[in-house]
């Protein structure tokens, strides 16, 4: 989708400001974030993609964050991860200041941070348990880590049975739960979710986010970005939309589906 909400959309709702969660979620105003992003510039070169974004996620919550191509999603949770140096703001987890402190990407994993990135980035000449392990490359406990293992197969049963099969060997749907697993691998707090339905099967997509939900219900906070809006805001507590690496609206993800703008702009109404 390449439209855009409307500028105007902007001075009506202020972007970054939380609104009250439904469902399980911790409310905001009752708990402090899991994850707080303020002020964030963050890009490529002499190019800034993300301009002062903020937000926030808390405790148990799915929050959604959509945009058009080129908005600057996947750059706010590679910045997250700090895989894309922040350049201004801060990014605070679990009340740990990342930019401040300067904290590399696998310890930000250690400190229960994962991301699921674009495009799945298995390793295609590894095997899918062989995936997996990598995905837990930074725990020093053999029977949890045996465990999740258990728990990803549960979630994902194919990769069960193809546990000894090369990860590019696997089906686009069979990789994209690969790489949601792998991240599990990590027992995150915070699970980065970037495009999980990209190029997938309608059912599979089905699939993909009642692993979300479930994952959810099992006390995982996940922040996702997704290109099929009307899923996404189905499914999320709250959310973001992204303009020109700006936040533009936010509200719950009930609100954000039933807005005209929203509606018009990415829901193809």
């Amino acid at each position: 989708m390449t439209a855009a909400v409307p500028s105007a959309a902007s001075a009506e709702l202020s972007p970054g400001v939380p609104q009250p969660a439904t469902g399980d979620a911790t409310s905001p105003a009752t708990a402090s974030p899991l994850l707080l992003v303020e002020d964030l510039e963050a890009g490529y070169g002499p190019i800034n993609v993300l301009h002062r974004l903020s937000l926030t996620v808390y405790p148990g919550e799915i929050v959604a964050i959509i945009g058009a191509n080129g908005a600057g999603k996947t750059t706010t949770l590679l910045a997250i991860s700090g895989i894309v140096p922040a350049r201004a703001g801060r990014i605070v987890f679990q009340g740990r200041d990342l930019t401040a402190e300067g904290i590399p990407p696998h310890e930000i994993v250690r400190l229960g941070l994962a991301h699921a990135p674009e495009g799945r980035k298995i390793f295609p000449r590894l095997t899918v348990r062989e995936n997996l392990d990598m995905g837990a490359f930074t725990r020093n406990d053999p029977d949890g880590i045996a465990a999740d293992l258990e728990k990803v197969f549960t979630l994902f049963p194919i990769l069960r049975q193809r546990q000894q099969q090369p990860g590019g060997l696997l089906s686009g749907g069979e990789q994209q739960m690969l790489a949601i697993a792998r991240a599990l691998m990590a027992r995150p707090k915070l699970l980065l979710l970037d495009e999980p339905s990209l190029g997938l099967a309608p059912q599979i997509v089905v699939h993909i986010f009642q692993v979300i939900r479930e994952l959810n219900r099992q006390g995982v906070s996940v922040l996702l970005v997704e290109q099929n809006a009307r899923m996404a805001l189905k499914n999320a507590h709250r959310g973001y939309v992204l303009e020109t690496g700006r936040i533009t609206l936010s509200g719950t993800g009930q609100q954000l589906l039933h807005d005209p703008r929203v509606r018009a702009a990415y829901l193809g109404e």
